[in-house]
Parts: C-alpha cells; structure tokens; sequence
C-alpha cells in the first residue's frame, strides 16, 4: 500500500517527479506513472493498481490537466471515496494558473503558483499534507491590535524614531505636495481587518519610494517597529527579513535555513501589533506572497511599478507632480518667492525634464 498516487498530465511530468521525489525524502511513498508503470505491464492495469491501492491522491492542477479527458476518472475516484473531504483523500496540488470548475472548487487545495524558491515551495507543499496546520514552535501570545504601548513601556521621547527602524533613506527636507496621497494612505492603512496593505504604484521616477519614506517619518510615533524590505529580488528580502529577526531577538535568528527565519518572523508579526513594514520596488503581486503577514495589528506599504496588485493589496497609483507642487518644488530648491515665475519657469519646462533635478536633489539627502 503506498502512502500517495500521483495524478498528472504529461505536460506536467516535471512538477509531479518533483512533487514524489519531496514526498519520498520526507519519508512517505508514491506511485507516479513516470517511475512505476515499466515496459511490458500493462498500463490501464497499472493505473487501476496505483487508484485504488494509494491511500491518498495528489492531482497536479494546470490547464492541462482539467482539459484531459484520461486524467478525470483518476481524481474523481478519490473524490467519490471521500466527497466530504473528511479524510483528505483527495489533495489538489496547483502548479500553473487555471480556473477549478465543477467539484474541484470544493476542495482546498495546496498553491505553488508564483513560488519561485524551491525550499519555500517544498515547505508549502508538505504542511499542506499534514493532518493538522500545527506550527513546530509555540504561536507568540496574542497582544492588543492597537498600536497603544504596554503600560510598563518607557514613554518615548517626543521626535524620536521607534527602536526597531531601518528606513535607508534620510527625510527628505525639499519633499513638497503629496499631501493627498498621504492622507490616502493613512486612510486605507487605518482600516480594520487583517494587516493593512497599501501598494504604491506609478512609472519609474513619480516618487514611489519617497512617498513611503515620508509617511514613515511623519508617522513614527504611531509605530514601535518600522522596517524596510528591499524587496526587488528573493535574496534582498530573505537578507532584510534576517536582520528583522535579528532585531526581534526571535530564537529563530541563526538559522541556516532561510525558510525558517521568514516563518518565525512572520509568525512574530501575525501575533503583535504596533508596525509599520514597506516593501520598496517588489515587481508582482506573487513575489511577495510567502512575505506577506496575515495577521491583525500591523501595516504594509508595497511600492511597484506594476498596477497589479488588487488580490494582495489596495492598489493607490502616483501620477507625476501636479502644477502647484511642481511651482513649490522650484521655489524651494531655488530659494526664489517669486510663484509667478516659478509658475512659467513650470510651464515652460516638462516634467520629463524636470524629474532628473528632483531625483538628483533626491540621491543627495539620501547620500548624506
């Protein structure tokens, strides 16, 4: 009897040897046509063997795999052994995007679609496969979701940033305008519900980044912890996410595997209020999906270029500087109080033209 039967279509033979290789190194067994239907057996014999002698079915989601007719009877076999799903005899594992219909839907299934990391999804796929979602260390206690201090808490001093701050930019002195968009944001991160999360979007160069600075510093004294993830690739987020841990004195902060550390983070967060967390320059919503925390008591702002981010987020696009924050602009990086010639000074040049001074005033009070 072995412990899995792996349902796949050809077009996904790589996910399902992957999928029964991670099983097996865990110690489970599986039957996967790929390894256990050998030349001269017959296969509709060797199908109906690994159906119904396998405890449990894995099925392979893709586009593929629902357009087949030949892998229909594998999954619906385990469905009708189990349709309540009581038992879990049934366990779909989603490896490309597509659309559950009929049955399907019903069944909650394991999500490696964006997953790039292969330890991350290697995780993901054996805690789905546990009988319970018990984490391996003792969830942290649930505190207050406010971001009110503990009454034994030293008071902080008026001005001064919170402990926990990594924010690498300087406040910017000439920062002008925006005022909308920051009252926008403190709108949406004020909300009830599970952790706030605000994504910054625009073109390259609208003054994402600063705009997230900035509410940081305006803002400090809401927050305990601020932290900034860099976040244009994996290993920039696993490295800021380490120093987090770091910074918490989580009993997590030497491990070796990344995996770990990012789990207890997140863990740390989901159970505490009272932060503030950016995630600067992410390139999809799906990048971020293994980082993002879910619990109660804690903001998120996510800046990007890209404009997708509906399913993670609450999705706020920057335009370029109106008319009167470009006439301010001038005025303060020039010294001059004459609006009206700041004013055709603005309109005679354009913002393509203007964006390399404000970046370059930028790069200077970041430098400093």
């Amino acid at each position: 009897m072995k412990d899995f039967f792996i349902s796949y279509n050809e077009e996904d033979r790589d996910w399902a040897e992957w999928i029964a290789w991670q099983l097996e190194e865990a110690g489970s067994t599986a039957v996967i046509q790929a390894w256990d239907f050998r030349p001269g057996s017959n296969f509709i014999a060797e199908m109906q063997r690994a159906a119904s002698e396998a405890q449990r079915t894995i099925a392979v989601l893709s586009p593929d795999y629902l357009a087949s007719l030949f892998t229909q009877p594998e999954w619906q076999a385990a469905f009708a052994q189990d349709p309540t799903g009581e038992k879990r005899l049934l366990v779909p594992v989603r490896v490309r995007e597509c659309e559950l219909k009929g049955l399907l839907p019903q069944i909650v299934y394991i999500d490696l679609v964006g997953v790039n990391d292969e330890a991350a999804a290697r995780e993901k796929l054996l805690d789905g496969l546990k009988p319970r979602g018990k984490p391996d260390v003792a969830p942290s206690f649930p505190r207050s979701a406010t971001t009110q201090r503990p009454k034994a808490e030293q008071p902080r001093f008026p001005g001064a940033l919170p402990p926990i701050w990594n924010v690498p930019h300087r406040r910017n002195p000439n920062f002008v305008g925006r005022d909308d968009l920051l009252d926008q944001i403190q709108r949406t991160l004020g909300s009830d519900g599970t952790a706030a999360l605000t994504a910054i979007h625009g073109l390259g160069g609208v003054g994402k980044t600063q705009l997230a600075a900035e509410y940081a510093y305006r803002h400090a004294a809401d927050y305990r912890i601020v932290w900034w993830f860099r976040s244009e690739t994996p290993a920039s987020l696993d490295a800021d996410y380490s120093a987090l841990a770091v910074a918490l004195d989580l009993e997590e902060k030497h491990e070796r595997e990344q995996a770990m550390v990012n789990r207890a983070v997140r863990r740390w967060l989901d159970g505490n209020g009272g932060w503030l967390i950016v995630f600067d320059n992410a390139q999809q919503a799906e990048d971020l999906g293994d980082y993002l925390p879910q619990g109660r008591g804690g903001h998120a702002l996510i800046t990007s270029r890209d404009p997708n981010w509906t399913r993670a987020a609450r999705p706020l696009k920057v335009e370029q500087l109106a008319r009167v924050e470009s006439v301010k602009f001038l005025m303060q990086r020039t010294g001059q109080e004459d609006e009206a010639a700041a004013d055709k000074l603005a309109d005679s040049i354009s913002w393509e033209t203007l964006r390399p001074v404000y970046l370059a005033e930028l790069e200077k009070v970041c430098a400093r």
